[in-house]
């Protein structure tokens, strides 16, 4: 069975009590803000924060976590990884650095490349990222895995970067904002250093979180 059926399936229980929580907090703030005085607002501000955050706590920790569990354990065990590598000469095969590889997107990125037949280097300090993402691929003579924080210079010679590393979820930025600004702004920088230094080709990828809600 397809693994996100399954989880959905799965976890439709659990859906059903997320929203009943999510309608009794909005329920709740809508009555705090008719009964509430103007100078109350600051502490109306507080509680509707700590009701959002405690709502997306139970969100990510009931559904999304289980969701991507069951999908990579179903990833796991769909095939042999190492028996799909290719054989590339030393002419078409390139050094090719993830940071962020051990998290959901990057280690299926990883999976892609390692398949390709490059040299992977994951970089990731699993402030999200999980190691069994990647144990698959530990002990390939392709795969390189450095536990390091992107906050903090690398030496490398690599062809291709691919920057991922960042915290993974809103829940996750709420808890430590300033870890996110600072992976999300020193850590590139210090990749985009590396990329300019080696002359390696570059792609940063992002969420539309750090978007807000543009107009265009």
């Amino acid at each position: 069975m397809n693994p996100y059926k399954l989880a959905l399936i799965f976890h439709w229980k659990k859906l059903i009590v997320i929203f009943a929580i999510l309608s009794f907090g909005f329920f709740t703030m809508n009555i705090l803000c008719r009964i509430s005085s103007p100078s109350d607002e600051r502490e109306l501000d507080r509680r509707i924060e700590r009701l959002l955050t405690n709502s997306l706590r139970i969100y990510h920790r009931s559904y999304v976590q289980p969701l991507q569990e069951i999908v990579n354990r179903q990833h796991l065990s769909s095939y042999d990884a190492s028996s799909e590598v290719k054989q590339l000469n030393e002419l078409d095969r390139r050094r090719i650095l993830v940071t962020g590889g051990a998290g959901f997107v990057g280690s299926h990125l990883v999976d892609r490349l390692m398949r390709e037949g490059h040299l992977v280097i994951v970089v990731d300090n699993f402030f999200t990222g999980r190691r069994r993402n990647i144990e698959r691929w530990i002990a390939h003579p392709n795969f390189e895995l450095i536990h390091h924080d992107v906050e903090k210079p690398l030496q490398l010679e690599i062809d291709q970067i691919y920057h991922l590393a960042s915290p993974a979820s809103p829940i996750h930025y709420l808890e430590n904002p300033i870890k996110t600004l600072k992976t999300n702004t020193i850590g590139t920088l210090n990749m985009l250093g590396l990329a300019k230094r080696t002359r390696a080709r570059f792609l940063l990828a992002s969420t539309s979180e750090v978007y807000g809600n543009p107009v265009v």
